[in-house]
């Protein structure tokens, strides 16, 4: 649609009854008819999870639960909300000016009450004429092609005739060669950005590249200058606050997330983060307030799954307040029901076992949790959980195994010397437990190097080799990336067939995953017309 008219779908998002009787009707005043109206954030949440507006008119301040903010947030985050649909925010704060300037996840546009139809109009128009610019682009990356979105929006940036314009499609074009790791071309049209015009989500941008290439000093340098200029900045607390942890420094990653929890109280998915740096830095009554407010504000959002109940098993385990714990963990065993994921059932009976002092049935749980540290695919969150878990074992337990399972966990996980620093750190001081992680690490380090030199000597087969029984052996994921890049290379059917297997287990979520995943079907589409050409 490339235009306002009757057939236009419109929700309305306001906790008011006047105001939303007072929309429809201006709405009505220029023949859109088709309007929905929800209440609350939770209503909200549900129709645009289940229909595609055209447009959203939602009101900044929705009453008790999210705002309008949070609810596009989370929308963007999950994908459910279309890129070419319109989200305009409705605010009777002037103040909102600093909430958008600093927002990653911004709104199309927003109008400040009181407003008259036309006025709504106007920006209604601008905002799809803007959407209508991009439309093309928004609907190759809807539908995965990244690359073609590019080669559109470098077409369409000579034809931008206004700042508006150029900025989208420069802020569109570094997004999405952030997304596919492109991060010399990423940090190229961010600067670009910040040359005509000093934006915090520019500098934003250039943060998150510094925070993807495992620099965290660098990335940490340039968020306290954005949260300086910008502190409604949240998001920037969030990256500061995951650079910080990253090196190990809790107790200051905590600080950070309390200061973006004051400024944003009722965001879930922040909460939790507020929740598990306090769980580091061992605070678990902390932790329990912050992750017992993530599930009082999260029931309706479609992020709450077990992870924060884990977490708030955990606080409540090492506090000591069995009573709640064993309410937790009832609801835990609900959820752990349908039987898909054997290894956290296992570490959270053991962390619950943990919480009663109970050392030696404990054991037995994690030790059948390390039977499952080889199998399928593994979050970090998870192998963290263990981690922690473990070291509150006592180490003169009878058959004690703990530097055994760290080892392979390190194994497993560790990819760079902040994953290190990290584990480390989570390590409860003791010495045995870090010392096996560190060299774990090295031994890593040692078969990524010998595979690097023998790329260096134009062997790439025999890198290729190397990497991938040794990935296959620890189910590391740095590795078994490094390993599918040779592989695919190669192109033969046995390295194809390698490279299916490393999938297996590695996370589809990764960008560099799903980059394999789009070569391997390229691969196999030449194939076949190849063999169609044959014949």
């Amino acid at each position: 649609m490339s235009e306002l008219n009757e057939k236009t779908t419109v929700l309305i998002v306001d906790d008011s009854l006047t105001i939303r009787q007072s929309l429809r009707a201006m709405l009505g005043n220029v023949d859109i008819t088709r309007s929905e109206v929800c209440a609350n954030a939770a209503d909200a949440l549900s129709r645009l999870k289940n229909r595609q507006f055209d447009v959203v008119l939602c009101d900044y301040h929705l009453g008790e639960g999210m705002n309008g903010q949070e609810i596009l947030e989370q929308l963007r985050t999950s994908g459910s909300f279309p890129l070419t649909s319109v989200w305009i925010m409705i605010t009777g704060e002037r103040s909102y000016e600093r909430v958008v300037a600093a927002a990653e996840v911004a709104p199309d546009d927003y109008i400040l009450k009181p407003f008259s139809s036309q006025m709504l109009l106007d920006r209604m128009h601008l905002a799809f004429t803007r959407k209508y610019f991009l439309r093309a682009a928004h609907e190759a990356l809807m539908s995965g092609r990244e690359k073609e979105a590019i080669d559109i929006l470098q077409e369409l940036l000579p034809s931008a005739d206004t700042m508006v314009k150029k900025l989208d499609v420069l802020r569109l074009l570094a997004e999405t060669h952030l997304a596919l790791e492109q991060y010399d071309a990423a940090a190229k049209r961010y600067g670009e950005i910040m040359q005509l015009r000093v934006i915090p989500w520019a500098k934003m941008g250039m943060a998150r590249i510094l925070h993807a290439q495992d620099k965290p000093e660098e990335s940490s340098a340039l968020l306290k200058e954005i949260i300086e200029e910008a502190p409604h900045y949240t998001d920037a607390y969030d990256t500061l606050a995951h650079n910080l942890a990253r090196c190990g420094q809790f107790a200051e990653s905590l600080a950070v997330l309390e200061k973006a929890v004051s400024l944003s109280p009722r965001n879930f998915r922040r909460l939790c983060l507020a929740g598990e740096s306090a769980l580091n830095s061992g605070d678990p009554a902390k932790a329990a307030h912050f992750l017992e407010k993530a599930v009082q504000v999260g029931r309706n959002n479609s992020a709450f799954g077990p992870d924060v109940l884990i977490d708030l098993l955990q606080a409540h385990s090492e506090a000591g307040n069995t009573d709640k714990m064993d309410q937790v963990a009832n609801q835990l065993s609900n959820m752990f029901k349908n039987g898909e994921d054997a290894f956290l059932p296992h570490v959270c009976r053991a962390v619950s076992l943990l919480g009663r002092q109970a050392y030696a049935e404990a054991q037995e749980s994690l030790r059948q949790a390390a039977a499952l540290l080889g199998a399928g695919r593994l979050a970090w969150r998870s192998g963290v959980r263990f981690l922690e878990a473990v070291a509150r074992l006592p180490p003169e337990l009878e058959g004690y195994c703990g530097p055994e399972w760290i080892y392979q966990l390190a194994m497993r996980f560790v990819r760079t010397h902040q994953d290190v620093e990290q584990l480390t750190a989570l390590t409860r001081k003791r010495e045995a437990l870090a010392q096996t992680i560190r060299d774990a690490y090295a031994e890593l380090q040692v078969t990524n190097d010998e595979a690097v030199a023998l790329t260096k000597d134009k062997n790439k087969a025999a890198a290729a080799r190397l990497l991938y029984e040794t990935a296959c052996k620890t189910l590391n994921e740095r590795l078994g990336m490094n390993a599918c890049a040779l592989l695919l290379q190669q192109g033969d059917a046995e390295s194809i067939k390698q490279v299916h297997e490393i999938m297996s287990w590695l996370p589809l979520e990764h960008e560099r995953v799903q980059g394999f995943q789009r070569t391997l079907e390229k691969l196999r589409k030449a194939a076949s017309a190849a063999e169609i050409a044959a014949e």
